[in-house]
């Protein structure tokens, strides 16, 4: 009876490091929120990932974000955007994430009165996704010369407003935050 539990033991140890395992390749198969700021990793992601990983779940949830985008659901838009995001990490849905999760930003800051309380870090965030949108854009080439046109300037009033702390009217993700000068 002691020579089985101490296989029994030992296989149930060996199934739990397996799954540990299994587990962490897992959680390497998608990027994770932080990491859709970071351009290096997006490209190297998108690189090494060409066809993506669970490419229909990414389309569903793409799909979802745009419903709640079209209903003004900030919050549900950039949740469901950002979960299409980590699965596939395509300049068009990276644009969307970021745009959703600035009017999400705003409205929160709204209810609490305008406070200035957390703008640079959000502004930065913003920056670092609009630049994953660029950096994905270079490996997959789908954005049209007018769209990538307009995710520079927006990468391009971020660094100015984060160098100036001055609003610019013409700047656009500042407007989806709810600053304007």
């Amino acid at each position: 009876m002691m020579g089985k539990r101490s296989v029994l033991s030992k296989l149930w140890l060996s199934f739990i490091f397996a799954l540990g395992l299994c587990g962490s390749s897992f959680a390497d198969e998608f990027l994770t929120q932080q990491q859709l700021s970071s351009p290096e990793a997006v490209a190297k992601w998108l690189q090494d990932n060409p066809e993506g990983r669970d490419r229909k779940v990414a389309e569903f949830f793409f799909q979802e974000g745009t419903r709640y985008k079209q209903r003004k659901y900030w919050s549900a838009a950039a949740k469901s955007f950002g979960e299409s995001a980590i699965r596939y990490p395509g300049p068009h849905v990276l644009d969307e994430y970021v745009t959703s999760n600035l009017k999400m930003l705003g409205e929160i800051r709204g209810q609490r009165g305008g406070t200035q309380l957390g703008v640079n870090g959000d502004m930065n965030n913003a920056m670092g996704q609009y630049q994953s949108a660029l950096a994905a854009d270079e490996i997959l080439h789908s954005l049209s010369p007018e769209e990538a046109t307009r995710v520079r300037k927006n990468i391009e009033c971020l660094k100015r407003y984060l160098h100036t702390q001055e609003v610019h009217r013409d700047c656009q993700p500042m407007k989806f935050y709810g600053l304007t000068p």
